[in-house]
């Protein structure tokens, strides 16, 4: 077994696409378009497992099971995206944020634990100074 896909729930995929695209710099990958009417696949730069959007009229009705830690120091960009801060966690020698994305699932945003892999990254546009951090 290996894993293939991340799956998250939207309610709208165009918007699914335009907020998770730019939250990961991951591009929209092709479906056939029976597939595309229910799913989109995007690729991240980094990773053979692909993010896949699944639309769904069910409502969050409790916490996720499994979610999306992403390393970064990026907050404020986050939210300029759409995300909403749910969360302040500081425990077990952890200090991070819990976001929602538009839809209210949950992912976290962690401090850089991997500087290397992240350097590989192209950096993301400047949005001003008073912008960037992560509180």
């Amino acid at each position: 077994s290996r894993v293939a896909h991340f799956v998250i729930d939207v309610d709208d995929l165009d918007h699914g696409v335009a907020f998770w695209s730019a939250a990961l710099d991951a591009k929209e990958e092709p479906l056939s378009e029976a597939s595309s009417q229910v799913y989109r696949k995007l690729r991240l730069r980094d990773s053979d497992v692909r993010i896949l959007l699944q639309r769904t009229a069910d409502p969050k009705t409790h916490k996720e099971r499994m979610h999306l830690d992403l390393e970064s120091a990026e907050v404020r960009r986050l939210e300029q995206l759409g995300a909403t801060r749910w969360d302040h966690q500081q425990e077990r020698g952890y200090d991070f944020w819990v976001l929602r994305d538009p839809w209210a699932n949950e992912f976290c945003v962690l401090q850089i634990n991997f500087p290397d892999l992240l350097a590989r990254r192209q950096p993301w546009p400047d949005l001003g100074a008073a912008e960037s951090g992560s509180s």
